[in-house]
């Protein structure tokens, strides 16, 4: 019988074996906490994030179904606790977290140190746009503090010799990660203070994790950042991190190769489409001041000729001619016109039967007559009633109307007037009746 120490396994099978200890092991979701320290969004929607302790780290996957059930959005830096399950992945040999669930348990320990000091130094003023020192537009001496080694200072070079090929560069060599980056770049940035010939520094790093930007929060990389006489840009770790000392700079790039290009705005080729763009200026300039010369003395010219007696009566004559054209041509036209309407008529006339077309027309007129009387009667009844309405109505307001009954209305000074109170001995007043008016003047007066 073969012994079991001595049997081959194949990589599938062991791998199988593991995945069934680690998920038998962990049958039902799982509550684990830790710090969101990597996060990546990949075209799919779905999250791949690494969840890390003091001491170890583990890989986890949100599926893109789940991102949006999530009571929070996770985000590096944040400490949370997360609802998932351990499931072991064989084809690679590599287990994960499949999350659930994801709730805020603190900010994680580097974030939270990013941001109180972010707030000291924002309420000092470290932050404000207005202490920020503006780029040389025409930088002639360009200092570099980065690693001697990666790509970084390779693509910051290539660009600045392509776009200034005439700039002096100094390259000052710093660790750009682990406990002794602050320092060196704070010695890096007083040596070229003192020295005091650079027109800009720059700053800069590649991506990395939160952990290896950790030294880039350092309050006094900050504070010499702040205090340096000569502009600096920074461009440190990916597009979507954000360190003291970007906020700290003059001016923030994204990547070390937007560094270059910013502090390189205005290159040699630019200078050179400058002045080529002002000397095109120039000979547009001249040449329109030439054409204007010349404008205006073929304008003298052409004054002189109109004004010769013979060469009006051709242009008159011309004109006569061209008028006569073009009514011949008017005329032609409108002939042609009206030849075309003439035959559609008649093809018109043709392809329809008069007799049938008469007897609707004479249909439809009847109809139409009939709906025309009885809309006319409607609106002449609808008018009879409002004209008695009126008619009523204005009689019953009417103040002649009280004469039909005997009464009169007594005038004094051209007012009526109602009261004896009103009168005095040799008034003139007027008395209107229902058919004319009387004329009399006051002999006696008698009050009840």
């Amino acid at each position: 019988m073969e012994k079991n120490t001595d049997k081959i396994y194949s990589v599938s099978e062991i791998n199988y074996h593991v995945k069934e200890i680690i998920e038998y092991s962990f049958d039902n979701y799982i509550m684990v906490e830790g710090e969101i320290s990597q996060m990546n969004v990949a075209q799919s929607g779905h999250i791949y994030i690494t969840l890390k302790d003091k001491n170890s780290t583990v890989r986890c996957t949100l599926w893109s179904t789940r991102v949006s059930k999530m009571q929070i959005y996770p985000e590096i830096g944040l400490k949370a606790i997360v609802k998932c399950k351990v499931s072991f992945y064989e084809k690679n040999g590599s287990y994960q977290l499949d999350l659930i669930g994801i709730k805020s348990a603190s900010t994680g320990e580097f974030h939270e140190i990013f941001e109180k000091l972010k707030l000291k130094l924002k309420d000092e003023g470290l932050f404000e746009s207005k202490f920020k020192q503006e780029l040389p537009k025409y930088p002639n001496s360009i200092s570099i503090i980065t690693s001697l080694t990666g790509s970084v200072i390779q693509d910051i070079l290539k660009i600045i010799e392509r776009r200034l090929p005439n700039a002096n560069i100094d390259i000052y060599a710093c660790s750009v990660q682990g406990n002794k980056c602050s320092k060196s770049i704070i010695k890096q940035l007083i040596t070229i203070n003192k020295k005091n010939i650079a027109d800009i520094i720059i700053i800069a790093r590649g991506g990395g994790s939160l952990e290896d930007l950790i030294e880039y929060n350092d309050e006094f990389l900050a504070r010499q950042i702040y205090n340096s006489r000569i502009p600096i840009v920074t461009a440190i770790g990916h597009e979507t991190d954000t360190t003291i000392a970007d906020l700290v700079s003059d001016v923030r790039a994204a990547t070390p190769s937007e560094a270059a290009e910013i502090i390189s705005k205005i290159s040699i080729q630019d200078m050179l489409i400058f002045l080529k763009e002002q000397t095109r200026i120039s000979e547009n300039n001249l040449n329109n001041i030439l054409k204007n010369y010349k404008y205006s003395l073929s304008n003298s010219k052409n004054t002189i000729e109109n004004c010769n007696p013979e060469n009006k009566l051709n242009n008159f004559s011309q004109t006569i001619d061209t008028y006569t054209e073009a009514l011949k041509s008017k005329i032609l036209s409108n002939l042609i016109k009206n030849k075309e309407i003439i035959n559609s008529k008649n093809n018109s006339i043709t392809l329809l039967n008069p007799k049938n077309k008469i007897t609707e027309l004479e249909s439809k007129i009847l109809r139409q007559k009939e709906s025309i009387n009885n809309s006319l009667d409607k609106i002449l009844n609808c008018y009879k009633n409002s004209l008695v309405i009126k008619n009523n109505t204005i009689n019953n307001i009417n103040p002649l109307s009280i004469l039909n009954k005997g009464y009169s209305i007594v005038y004094k000074d051209n007012k009526v007037v109602n009261s004896a109170s009103s009168f005095n001995i040799n008034d003139d007043i007027k008395i209107k009746v229902i058919d004319g008016d009387i004329f009399s003047k006051i002999t006696r007066i008698k009050k009840n």
